[in-house]
């Protein structure tokens, strides 16, 4: 089934949650093929453009090399499942990112898209058709004579009694549903420090910064405090890989999940929403 996508800049998650990563977004009236529908969300194949990834060690010869592969969202076991493919199934390599393969979806794969966002498309109206003519006979018939009108004495008419109306009980009360809260998403491959407050919604301000991954940090970017004159990194950054590289540079303001994670002296924050500021 195809749908129209009512909304611009439409986000497409690796999962049916709002703490799901962004795989990429959609414009208004673009059509895309939905497999299936819930009151909150449309799952749908992944449209042309869309890069999924796997790691290179179970790719060999352009296909897959293990009995069963998990194809994710990004670059990195901390993102989403979106697929599975099986030993022998043909991969298509778009690009490459460390130890993982850039991929076109593989068939089966899903993404999802919030159901209030899309609608099924305008049914055509067919054209009306005119009723067929029938044909009348053309052979003379037969005047028949119309019977002499009766007179007919007026009828009183009558009343009805009027009824009471059926006493109806009201309908019981129902409690409002409560709203459903979608589970966190935890970055499962940082090892955690013992603390409070893991995953609280923070919002930071700073320029995205890309170095060289080391090994232990959790992320190769930044966002930096620029504001005194000098540099100083504010926090590391996971979310869409392909999105984040996107606005290095750039000034942003970015809203998230905070983590402290064991040997570093900065936060992560689990990237939910990033804005564009004024240089």
């Amino acid at each position: 089934m195809t749908v129209v996508v009512v909304g611009d800049r439409v986000n497409m998650r690796a999962r049916p949650s709002l703490q799901a990563e962004v795989v990429g977004q959609l414009n208004e009236n673009d059509r895309i093929v939905v497999r299936s529908l819930t009151n909150d969300w449309a799952e749908v194949a992944p449209p042309a453009g869309i890069e999924f990834c796997v790691h290179r060690d179970f790719i060999k010869d352009g296909a897959v090399s293990v009995p069963k592969l998990h194809v994710r969202a990004g670059p990195g076991i901390n993102f989403s499942k979106v697929g599975q493919m099986v030993k022998g199934d043909a991969v298509k390599v778009t690009g490459e990112f460390g130890e993982w393969l850039k991929i076109a979806p593989p068939p089966g794969s899903s993404l999802w898209v919030a159901r209030s966002m899309v609608k099924l498309p305008e049914p055509r109206t067919a054209s009306p058709t005119k009723p067929p003519v029938v044909a009348t006979s053309t052979a003379p018939v037969a005047a028949v004579a119309s019977p002499r009108p009766v007179a007919v004495p007026p009828s009183i008419p009558a009343v009805a009694r009027p009824v009471a109306p059926p006493s109806v009980a009201p309908p019981p009360a129902t409690p409002p549903a409560a709203p459903a809260v979608a589970a966190p998403y935890t970055p499962d491959d940082l090892r955690l420090a013992p603390v409070d407050n893991q995953g609280s919604a923070v919002m930071r301000e700073g320029r995205v910064r890309a170095t060289v991954l080391v090994l232990g940090r959790p992320s190769r970017y930044h966002l930096m405090d620029e504001s005194a004159g000098g540099s100083e990194t504010i926090c590391y950054l996971r979310g869409n890989e392909a999105q984040i590289r996107s606005f290095v540079d750039r000034k942003l303001r970015i809203r998230g999940r905070q983590y402290w994670v064991q040997g570093n002296r900065h936060p992560v924050v689990v990237i939910d929403q990033i804005a564009p500021m004024a240089e």
